[in-house]
């Protein structure tokens, strides 16, 4: 491994690390979502190596091969005993669970992302028809105020919200999903979703996904104020819309946690960063986007590379105690 990539590998951690210990909702939402994406991506990018150097890697070495004779019977007797476990070492199934945890879950979020977009689909063929701004009208009982995370972007309302907001507060809503199609938010919280699923096993993941949303929420707030110049009716439509439930495939007007930040924000109530700040998050996100780049060049070269062969283990070699003897 070049001294590039030891490098790169020991700036890892803190850069993980680093995004949770700044105050990144003060700055520019754009700024801030460009750093959590980053984040987001390095994580499964982690995650992937991670999965490859235990497939890959872990049967060639030391660590593997002081485990490689530990069996089921011998690790947990009386559990094997009574379910009737095979006597293979434990250290095969290891191998491979962080590679199947990490496909299990982006599989599952795949699916989820499929059923929604279809259940969304037979809701807007129900439509009732065309309401402001070009959005489309659905029947629903609850305060609904969307736009569409997949397929062509559509804005939704609800006939209900069109009958408890005011014309102030309907043209708020409307601009911040408008915001949402303006400003290419959809195909990111897509790749958060992705991502997000990708590096779950690691901490901090779930926490760095819902910042990336709630940074692209204010973003679309602050869309919205720009064409509006109304943020006060946009504060109140936030607060009716987060007591209902978010449609499925939609990304909400009350979604993207912390409501009450938001809000405060809207009101003039929550401090900005100065100019030392923003231009500290700026550097960091290309800092940032410049360790993705190198680590997405970087890992086909390390999960191709070959082990040397003094630390390599033969697998078929570890047999249990108990196990038959190799007939001669």
């Amino acid at each position: 491994m070049s001294g590039l990539e030891l490098g790169l590998v020991a700036a890892l951690p803190p850069a993980l690390v680093l995004p949770h210990l700044l105050p990144l909702q003060r700055v520019h939402p754009a700024t801030a979502a460009s750093v959590w994406l980053c984040t987001l991506s390095l994580r499964a990018l982690v995650a992937i190596g991670a999965a490859i150097f235990t497939f890959v890697y872990m049967p060639r070495t030391g660590v593997y091969d002081a485990v490689a004779h530990w069996c089921w019977h011998e690790a947990l007797p009386v559990v094997a005993t009574h379910l009737g476990l095979s006597g293979h070492p434990l250290v095969h199934a290891a191998i491979v669970l962080p590679g199947l945890a990490m496909a299990g879950s982006v599989l599952w979020a795949l699916f989820g992302l499929a059923r929604a977009w279809l259940m969304l689909r037979t809701r807007l063929r129900a439509a009732v028809g065309e309401g402001p701004l070009g959005s489309t009208v659905i029947a629903d009982d609850q305060i609904v105020v969307g736009v569409t995370g997949l397929g062509r972007s559509r804005i939704v309302v609800s006939d209900v919200a069109l009958g408890s907001m005011d014309a102030d507060e309907i043209q708020a809503s409307l601009s911040h999903e408008l915001g949402h199609v303006r400003r290419r938010h959809r195909p990111l919280l897509l790749a958060a979703s992705v991502l997000g699923a990708t590096g779950r096993l690691l901490p901090g993941t779930r926490a760095a996904e819902s910042e990336l949303r709630f940074s692209l929420e204010r973003d679309a707030d602050e869309y919205a104020v720009g064409r509006t110049r109304d943020p006060l009716s946009l504060a109140s439509a936030i607060c009716k819309a987060a007591t209902a439930k978010s449609l499925a495939g939609t990304a909400g007007l009350g979604g993207g946690g912390r409501v009450s930040l938001r809000l405060d924000y809207l009101e003039g109530q929550s401090e900005r960063a100065g100019r030392g700040l923003e231009r500290g998050v700026r550097l960091l996100a290309v800092t940032l986007a410049m360790a993705v780049c190198a680590l997405s060049a970087t890992l086909p070269s390390w999960a191709l590379a070959t082990p040397r062969a003094e630390h390599a283990v033969k697998v078929t070699g570890a047999h249990c105690a108990t196990d038959p003897a190799p007939s001669r």
